[in-house]
Formats: structure tokens, sequence, C-alpha cells
């Protein structure tokens, strides 16, 4: 975490980020703020995506405004994911 914007949002963002990391260790997950109220949640696939999964909609990168969004965006991309090995 590079900055929070006050305390009590920064430990709920800690507890976030701690809780998304450790749910999805296959991507390398960070959050941000660059300005009050402009907070960033970002993750990136920690493999390479082919042209195959990049065509099953499996991104290499997500950026959110929240946590609760970028989770909901990795459970899609986990299953995304899952989908291929299974019909791979």
């Amino acid at each position: 975490m590079t900055a929070t914007p006050s305390e009590a949002e920064g430990s709920l963002a800690g507890r976030q980020l701690d809780a998304l990391r450790t749910t999805y260790p296959a991507w390398d997950i960070h959050f941000r703020v660059d300005a009050p109220g402009a907070a960033r949640w970002t993750a990136v696939l920690l493999r390479p995506v082919s042209a195959r999964l990049s065509a099953q909609g499996v991104r290499q990168r997500i950026g959110c405004s929240d946590a609760i969004t970028l989770a909901s965006a990795l459970a899609h991309q986990s299953a995304l994911l899952h989908n291929n090995r299974a019909n791979g």
C-alpha cells in the first residue's frame, strides 16, 4: 500500500489488500491513493496471457476504483482461467 486517505480507511484498505492477495495468489495486487478520494486498485496476472486466453477474455492487468469491484473482476478472471484448464 503506497498511501492511505485516513487511518481508518487505511486500516480497512490494508485488510482488503491482505484478503485479496491471500485469495488470489496468482495476481500481483496493489492499492494506491493518487489524491484524496482517488484510490486505485490494480492486479497483474503473474503468468503470461496467450492469444487464446486473451480471446477468451482473460486480462493481464485489471484496474478498479475499489476493492469490492476488483474482487469481483478477479473472481471472473479466475473462473475464465479455471474453465480454460478444464476445457484445455
